[in-house]
């Protein structure tokens, strides 16, 4: 009984610290200029960016390896946008302030291109 008892409380444990622990991406800046800022963003499974804002209007974003992410405003009245994407696809995402999370089973890597505005 002492056992089974003891058996729960570890799964059970495991089972939240697993759903509690969200690490954040991988950034690498590529190119920080007066002009463009370029980024290298890793997203491993289950993890997430943190809020953050996008202050440039002008962004796209390259998904080198594709996957499944959330991207969760930060105005809670709006809802959230879940992408599908596939390696190679290129999209423009305007200005905004969100949370991207992998909510797939694979890493998602992504170049970011930020032109400043001048």
């Amino acid at each position: 009984m002492l056992i089974k008892s003891i058996t729960k409380r570890v799964i059970v444990a495991i089972g939240l610290a697993t759903f509690v622990t969200t690490a954040q991406e991988s950034r690498e800046v590529i190119l920080d200029n007066d002009q463009v800022e370029v980024v290298r963003l890793t997203y491993p499974a289950n993890t997430e960016s943190g809020m953050h804002t996008h202050h440039y209007p002008f962004r796209t974003v390259y998904f080198v390896k594709g996957g499944k992410l959330e991207l969760i405003p930060e105005d809670q009245s709006k809802t959230s946008t879940i992408l599908e994407v596939p390696d190679g696809k290129i999209l423009y995402l305007p200005a905004t302030t969100h949370n991207v999370r992998n909510i797939g089973t694979s890493t998602v890597v992504i170049i970011e291109n930020e032109l400043k505005a001048q």
